[in-house]
């Protein structure tokens, strides 16, 4: 049985990039609107009634590698995708409590082919706990 989560949408995804840009600065701007589209609804994909990326700690490590891997926004694709995960996790119950070097660094690691996916949630459900 498929577990049901609050997704993101292209709405909130624009708007979590917006603020990325008030607090950190970079430019504005998408590559493809309809790519912003494709991962608001790419960790919810189902192929043959079944989920390719089950369960939260997945999902919402899709939010973070997307972003991080793909240059979907002319700027701040990186910071956009921690915090599409960070919310996600959110929204959904759970907090992330790694440190901010260790954000930066499983990011960057992420962004270089350094780590993937399943590694990734993996590193996100050791890294989170339910929100009190």
């Amino acid at each position: 049985m498929n577990q049901k989560f609050i997704k993101l949408d292209p709405e909130d995804i624009r708007m979590i990039h917006n603020d990325v840009l008030k607090e950190y600065g970079g430019l504005s701007g998408e590559y493809e609107p309809g790519l912003i589209d494709f991962m608001a609804e790419k960790p919810f994909q189902e192929a043959f009634g079944q989920e390719l990326y089950p369960g939260l700690f997945m999902k919402a490590a899709v939010y973070l590698h997307g972003f991080a891997s793909h240059q979907y926004f002319c700027d701040g694709n990186k910071r956009t995708g921690v915090q599409c995960m960070w919310t996600f996790l959110r929204i959904n119950g759970y907090e992330l409590t790694a440190e901010t070097i260790d954000i930066f660094e499983t990011t960057k690691k992420v962004a270089t082919n350094k780590m993937d996916l399943e590694d990734l949630a993996e590193w996100i459900k050791q890294n989170s706990q339910p929100v009190p």
